[in-house]
Order: structure tokens, then C-alpha cells, then sequence
């Protein structure tokens, strides 16, 4: 059975746009994982489009947390993109804690270095280890 990844990324904010940014670069990051044979689960590529075609709220995050943590919770490894103000992410703070909680390696990788996945950059602050993101750049 495949290993599962888990991206995390900070959704919520007063400017639509870029709530349409963050949407885009967690899909991306999937995308490019997701071409090298790595399964994950983004909440926010998930999330995103239920909300644009149903009833639930995109800002009630007590709401996507039940459901979301679940997943992580059979998910093998959490990947944190840190977009602008990923630090003051209520989301993204549970989704970290809940990961160390359950022992769950966990890799922050800044958005300038989301191009070279599925590799971790150097730049990348790893804590555990990772059995998903394999190779290292060296730049």
C-alpha cells in the first residue's frame, strides 16, 4: 500500500484573491507530487471546490477541521506549505500539532521551492524523517 502525504497550506483571509492564490499553489504542489507517483490528500484542493458548489462555509474552519483531521490521522507524513502568514494559520497550527501529536514526520517547505518537489530542498525545515520526500537539491 502507497503512502499517503498530507498537505497543509493557510487558507483563510479578508482578500479573496488571495484565497485564490493559496487554492492555486496547494494545487499545484499536489499536482507536481501527484506526477511523481506520491499519493496525497490537500484539504484545500479538496475543500475548495465543495464549497464553490455547495452550502458550506470556506471560513469555518472549526467545520473543515473535523473533517480534515481524520484524513490526517491515516495520512503517513504532513507537508506544510509555507505561503505568507502560514505562521498565524489556526489550520495550519492544529494540522502541525496533531502531526506531532501522532508522531508523524513533518516537512515545512517555503513557496519559492514548491517547483522542486517532490524533492526536499535544503531549504526545507524537516523534523522526523521523511519516507515520502526522498531525494535532497543541493542548491
Amino acid at each position: 500500500m502507497s503512502s499517503v502525504l498530507y498537505i497543509a497550506a493557510p487558507f483563510t483571509h479578508e482578500k479573496p484573491e488571495i484565497r485564490e492564490r493559496r487554492y492555486r499553489t496547494a494545487c499545484r504542489a499536489s499536482a507536481l507530487l501527484m506526477q511523481a507517483n506520491i499519493v496525497v490528500f490537500s484539504p484545500l484542493s479538496h475543500s475548495v471546490p465543495i464549497v464553490q458548489h455547495g452550502e458550506l462555509d470556506e471560513m469555518d474552519s472549526k467545520f473543515w477541521l473535523t473533517m480534515d483531521l481524520p484524513l490526517l490521522e491515516r495520512c503517513d507524513e504532513l507537508l506544510v506549505l509555507a505561503l505568507d502568514d502560514w505562521k498565524q494559520s489556526k489550520g495550519v497550527k492544529e494540522e502541525v500539532f496533531f502531526a506531532f501529536q501522532h508522531n508523524k514526520p513533518i516537512t515545512f517547505i517555503r513557496e519559492s521551492d514548491i517547483e522542486r518537489l517532490p524533492a526536499i530542498p535544503k531549504t526545507a525545515r524537516k523534523h522526523l524523517e521523511s519516507k515520502i520526500l526522498t531525494k535532497t537539491y543541493d542548491a
